[in-house]
């Protein structure tokens, strides 16, 4: 019934989801004439494939404010997740209620989405809610690629421009593979902010997230555990993340969960925030905890950074957070940071920090060396918290303090 134009001026979603919706397993998309053109999200059922070519351009037409893709809704309005969900936090609707008009007992499985560049078109869209405070928009919570309560998911060999949030979101996702993405960010809408890579929320588990490439203005993997549906985020494993100057490589949140198997190697670059970050989603106690955190094969250094002098987070060099940033008030069961080789030209923050009243059940440091060229102090370890066991093994800090402990160690 629909034209599939691919002119960059008529609108293509009709077509393209015309094709989806045909009964076929897979629908490969040719070449455009120039780009295509959406301005609804395509939505992908069960057991399907979506192929475009690897660098055909997607892009979503002007004031659509939507996600670009993500998988086949069932809509059931009597089934709603559970109200402290929408509670938690009213004033982030666009993250804690955009599963409403999913039903939660109609999961999906078997999704692949491979190729193309993904143009979010950010600067035409409102602005990211999450910045502007504006949510009066319910359908628009910024995200590229969406995709919740899926098993089998791949999304594979793409490039994702300009969203206005986060890039690719996950959430209740489980037997997942995220690989081979490119990051194109360039401009923000208001700001250059909050604008993560993949963005892993509760209740995923058994996934790979492997060969990101590309600067983001926030975490290139959050591992969000207190956001979207809230639940534990178990047996994750990154691998492969290469960009200069980004916000961050990995961050790991949570309040009440747990977050546990997780493995994260092979980083490279320069980070101006932090490189890991094992924290929570507020300041003061929590329930939940880390456990078996496995940080190795890191080749990476801090940036100057894109530091931002607008509200609402205000950023110096300065304000930078240390290295490998362990939270007050966080419990940790046991991390383990290996071969990791830093060579710090800019900013000299501590390589691992343990924040007050932390609690770190096990802490392993076993071949690491840093290089300090700033002229300034940089400890490798420096504790204000609890370490109830520290290996120290293969250490050179290159005539900085290899242990600054102003907290408590039990076990040396």
């Amino acid at each position: 019934m629909y034209q599939l134009y691919g002119d960059g001026i008529h609108d293509d979603t009709a077509a393209i989801q015309e094709m989806i919706d045909s009964g076929v397993c897979e629908v490969s998309l040719p070449a455009p004439k120039k780009h295509y053109l959406i301005s609804k999200p395509l939505e992908l059922p069960s057991n399907f494939r979506l192929v475009l070519p690897r660098y055909a351009v997607i892009k979503l037409a002007d004031q659509s404010n939507c996600v670009m893709v993500r998988n086949k809704m069932v809509k059931d309005h009597a089934k709603r997740l559970p109200e402290f969900v929408y509670h938690a936090a009213p004033h982030h609707p666009h993250i804690w209620g955009y599963v409403d008009d999913y039903s939660p007992d109609a999961p999906c499985q078997n999704i692949e989405l491979c190729g193309g560049i993904w143009d979010c078109n950010n600067m035409n869209q409102i602005p990211n809610p999450e910045q502007s405070r504006d949510f009066s928009v319910r359908e628009f919570y910024g995200y590229g690629i969406f995709f919740y309560n899926v098993k089998n998911l791949k999304v594979s060999s793409l490039t994702v421009k300009d969203p206005s949030m986060y890039a690719i979101t996950l959430d209740t996702v489980t037997y997942f593979t995220v690989e081979d993405i490119t990051f194109d960010f360039n401009m923000g809408n208001p700001i250059p902010l909050n604008m993560d890579g993949v963005h892993i929320d509760g209740n995923c588990h058994y996934g790979m997230v492997r060969n990101l490439k590309g600067a983001c203005y926030d975490d290139l993997v959050a591992i969000n555990a207190h956001e979207g549906t809230h639940g534990p985020i178990t047996n994750i494993e990154i691998d492969g993340l290469y960009a200069e100057n980004c916000h961050s490589a990995v961050r790991l949140l949570l309040v009440s969960e747990r977050i546990e198997n997780i493995h994260i190697s092979n980083v490279f670059g320069t980070y101006y925030q932090y490189m890991v970050g094992i924290t929570k989603f507020y300041e003061g106690e929590t329930t939940g905890y880390f456990d078996s955190i496995t940080v190795e094969n890191v080749y990476a250094a801090k940036s100057k950074g894109v530091y931002h002098k607008e509200k609402p987070y205000p950023r110096t060099p300065e304000s930078a957070l240390p290295y490998v940033y362990i939270q007050s008030d966080t419990d940790l069961r046991t991390l383990t940071v290996r071969s990791l080789h830093r060579r710090e030209k800019n900013v000299p923050k501590e390589t691992v920090y343990v924040g007050k009243t932390a609690v770190v059940e096990r802490l392993i440091l076993d071949d690491i060396t840093t290089k300090n060229e700033t002229g300034k102090p940089m400890p490798l370890l420096y504790n204000k918290g609890t370490i109830k066991y520290l290996s120290v093994k293969d250490v050179d800090a290159d005539g900085d303090e290899v242990i600054l402990n102003e907290g408590t160690i039990e076990n040396l």
